[in-house]
C-alpha cells in the first residue's frame, strides 16, 4: 500500500470501503431472502432446503472472507469477532461455514512485503532497518492478523525473539473507516435510541490496541497477577525493541491451538485438562484480579508442554523478552519442540520434555501450560464491581432468586435483570425468574413482554459503563473463552466449578487470595484457612448439586412449558423433593472427583 497522508480522515477511502461492505450485505440479504421463499414452498423437501442453505452459507462466508482480506484493519477485526462468537449457540447462532472461513483471520490474514513493513520499523528506530537492529530477521512473517504481522528474529546477543510490526497504513485506514461509521452510526437509532456510542467505544478500544507500549504494560501486569501459576506463561517483553508501533517479546516454541480437541490429543494433551486450565485462568483474572484479557480468541490463547520448575540458582542472568510464534504444530513430534524459556507467570527450565512428563501422562495427558499473547485490550473491573459480580455468580450457583435479583439489577437494571444470569450461563435459569411468556416471545423473535427497544438500549449503556467498567467488554471476553471451551466440548459444569472457586476466593480477604506472598499467607489464622477450605468445598458441592438438579428435572420440561402457574406448581415442590437425593449424589460426585481426577481439575 502506498504511504498514506498524515492529515485528517480520508472520507472517500472510508466511504468506498463501506459501500463495498454494504453491497455485500445487500447481496446476502437477497440470498437469504430467496432461502426463506424456498422454505415456504410446500414442494421443497427438508433435505433440499438444508443443501441450499449450506451452499448460501458457504458462498457468503467466502465472500465475507475476501472482503475482510481486501480491506484489512477493522474489517479483519470484525471477522475475527464473528469467527469467535459462536459461544455455544451452535449453527443456530453463527453458521459453521462462517466460523470455519473467517477463523483463518485470527493469525493467517494476508501479510505484507517485508520492505513495506521495514519502512514503518525505520520510522520507529531513528532510520535503522530491522535488518540492522537484529542479527537476523525472517522476512516472511510467522503470523498475520488484523493490526500487525509477526516476524521471528535473533538479537545480536543471540536471543530469539518475535517482532510484532504494525501495518504502516493502518492508522490512516482506521481514521477513515471510523469517520464514516460515526457518520452512519449517528443516523441509526432503533426505537429512537442513539447507539452511536457503540462505534465510539469500538474506536476507543481499537485505538488502545494500536499502542504497543500499552500492550507491553498490560502483558507485564498479567504476568505479575499470574506469577504464582506454573501452568500459565506470558511471554516477556523486550523493552529496548518496543515502541508505539513495534512490540518485541520472547519467542515461544511448541504452541498448540486450544480450540481443536483432535489437535490437542495428537499433541498428547487432554482436552478436558486444557479446558479446566483455561476456565481456571480466565476465572482468576476476572473474579480475583479484575484485570481481564479483552481479546482471548483462539489466535491469542495457546497451550504448550509445561516446563519443569526453574532451579533455585543460576537463572538470574537469563535474558528478558520473546513473543510466541503463532505458527501452530498439529503433530505431537513438532508441537513438543520445547526449549528453555523464561517468562512471567510460569518461568521455564532447561530439560527435555521427556524428563519431566507426569508419570500419569498416559491417563491424564501431558501437563499443559497456557500461553497468553496479544495483550492490547484489557478491561479493568473495580474492586466493588468485581465483588458484586462474585456475589451474583455465587447467588446463581446457590439457586437464590432474591439475591440473584438484587445483584443482577446492579448490572442490568430493573427491567432486564432476570435475563442477565442467562448471559453468564444457561444453567442459571433456576435463579433468573424467566417466565414462559418470555420464552414464547423469544421463540417468536419478539421482545419479552413489557420490554421496549429503549430498555434494551439502556441495558447496553448500563453494561457499557457500569461504575466506570465496560462490563459489555467483559461479557464479550467471556464469550470468546466460552467459544473455545465449547469447541473442545468442555462440560459447562466444570466451567462453573472454576467460577465458583474463584468467585469464593475473590470475596476472601486479600491475604487468602491466589498470588499472595508466602509471608502474607503465613499470617492467615488457622481458623480462617479452615473456613476458606469449607467455603470452597461448599461452592463445588453447589455446582454439582445444580448439575444433578438439571439432570433430574429435565424430563419435566414439557410440563413446565405449559404455563407459568403449572411451572411454579411443579418446579418448587419437585426441587424440594429431589434436594436430599441431589445433595447426596453431589457429595459423592465431589468426593469421587477428588479421588480420581487430576489435581489440575480442581484449579
Amino acid at each position: 500500500a502506498p504511504a498514506p497522508p498524515r492529515s485528517g480522515p480520508d472520507m472517500g477511502l472510508g466511504m468506498g470501503r463501506a459501500m463495498m461492505a454494504m453491497a455485500l450485505f445487500e447481496k446476502g440479504k437477497k440470498e437469504y431472502g430467496a432461502l426463506d421463499a424456498l422454505k415456504a414452498d410446500p414442494g421443497t423437501s427438508a433435505e433440499a432446503y438444508e443443501r441450499a442453505e449450506e451452499e448460501v452459507h458457504r458462498r457468503m462466508a467466502g465472500e465475507c472472507l475476501e472482503l475482510a482480506k481486501q480491506h484489512g484493519g477493522i474489517y479483519n477485526k470484525a471477522a475475527q469477532f464473528v469467527a469467535s462468537l459462536q459461544g455455544g449457540a451452535g449453527d443456530r447462532g453463527i453458521p459453521k461455514a462462517y466460523v470455519e472461513a473467517l477463523s483463518v483471520l485470527t493469525d493467517k490474514a494476508p501479510f505484507h512485503a517485508f520492505d513495506e513493513m521495514d519502512k514503518c520499523f525505520q520510522e520507529e528506530f531513528d532510520g535503522r532497518s530491522a535488518r540492522e537492529v537484529f542479527r537476523t530477521i525472517d522476512e516472511v512473517p510467522i503470523a498475520a492478523a488484523s493490526l500487525a504481522q509477526v516476524h521471528r528474529a535473533v538479537t545480536h546477543e543471540g536471543l530469539e525473539v518475535a517482532v510484532k510490526m504494525q501495518y504502516p497504513w493502518l492508522r490512516h485506514h482506521l481514521q477513515a473507516d471510523f469517520a464514516v461509521f460515526s457518520m452512519l452510526g449517528g443516523q441509526i437509532k432503533p426505537g429512537g435510541f442513539d447507539l452511536g456510542w457503540l462505534v465510539k467505544d469500538f474506536q476507543v478500544a481499537l485505538t488502545a490496541e494500536l499502542d504497543f507500549e500499552g500492550e507491553a504494560s498490560n502483558g507485564e501486569r498479567c504476568a505479575a497477577d499470574l506469577k504464582h501459576r506454573a501452568d500459565v506463561m506470558v511471554p516477556r517483553v523486550v523493552r529496548r525493541f518496543t515502541t508505539k508501533r513495534m512490540l518485541t517479546t520472547e519467542f515461544v516454541r511448541g504452541l498448540v491451538r486450544c480450540n481443536d480437541a483432535e489437535e490437542l490429543r495428537n499433541a498428547g494433551f487432554s482436552p478436558k485438562r486444557v479446558g479446566a486450565l483455561l476456565s481456571s485462568v480466565f476465572a482468576e483474572m476476572l473474579f480475583v484480579h479484575g484485570h481481564v484479557h479483552g481479546d482471548p480468541h483462539a489466535g491469542n490463547v495457546y497451550v504448550r508442554l509445561r516446563p519443569p520448575p526453574l532451579p533455585p540458582t543460576g537463572t538470574a542472568g537469563l535474558p528478558a523478552g520473546i513473543a510466541p510464534s503463532s505458527s501452530v504444530s498439529s503433530s505431537s513430534s513438532s508441537s513438543l519442540n520445547w526449549q528453555h524459556q523464561s517468562g512471567g507467570g510460569g518461568g521455564g527450565g532447561g530439560a527435555h520434555p521427556a524428563q519431566h512428563q507426569s508419570t500419569s501422562a498416559a491417563v491424564y495427558g501431558l501437563d499443559p501450560q497456557v500461553v497468553l499473547i496479544d495483550h492490547g485490550l484489557y478491561h479493568d473491573v473495580s474492586d466493588d464491581l468485581r465483588s458484586d459480580f462474585c456475589r451474583l455468580v455465587l447467588a446463581c450457583i446457590n439457586r437464590d432468586p432474591e439475591s440473584t435479583r438484587v445483584h443482577s439489577e446492579r448490572f442490568a437494571g430493573s427491567e432486564l435483570h432476570r435475563f442477565f444470569p442467562l448471559i453468564i450461563s444457561p444453567w442459571f435459569v433456576f435463579s433468573a425468574r424467566v417466565t414462559m411468556e418470555d420464552l414464547r416471545a423469544a421463540q417468536r423473535g419478539a421482545l419479552p413482554p413489557g420490554v421496549s427497544l429503549a430498555d434494551i438500549g439502556k441495558f447496553l449503556v448500563s453494561l457499557h459503563d457500569t461504575g466506570g467498567t465496560n462490563m459489555l467488554g467483559v461479557l464479550h471476553s467471556m464469550g470468546y473463552t466460552k467459544g473455545i471451551l465449547n469447541a473442545i466440548k468442555f462440560p459447562e459444569g466444570l466451567r462453573l466449578r472454576a467460577f465458583a472457586k474463584y468467585a469464593t476466593l475473590g470475596l476472601a480477604s486479600p491475604a487468602m487470595r491466589p498470588g499472595v506472598s508466602a509471608a502474607a499467607a503465613a499470617h492467615v489464622p488457622t481458623g480462617s484457612a479452615i473456613l476458606r477450605a469449607a467455603a470452597l468445598w461448599t461452592a463445588a458441592l453447589q455446582v454439582e448439586a445444580l448439575s444433578w438438579i438439571i439432570t433430574v428435572l429435565t424430563p419435566l420440561t414439557p410440563l413446565l412449558a405449559v404455563s407459568d402457574s403449572i411451572a411454579d406448581a411443579i418446579l418448587a415442590p419437585a426441587t424440594l423433593l429431589v434436594s436430599p437425593t441431589v445433595y447426596f449424589l453431589a457429595a459423592l460426585s465431589v468426593a469421587f472427583a477428588f479421588l480420581t481426577e487430576h489435581s489440575d481439575m480442581a484449579t
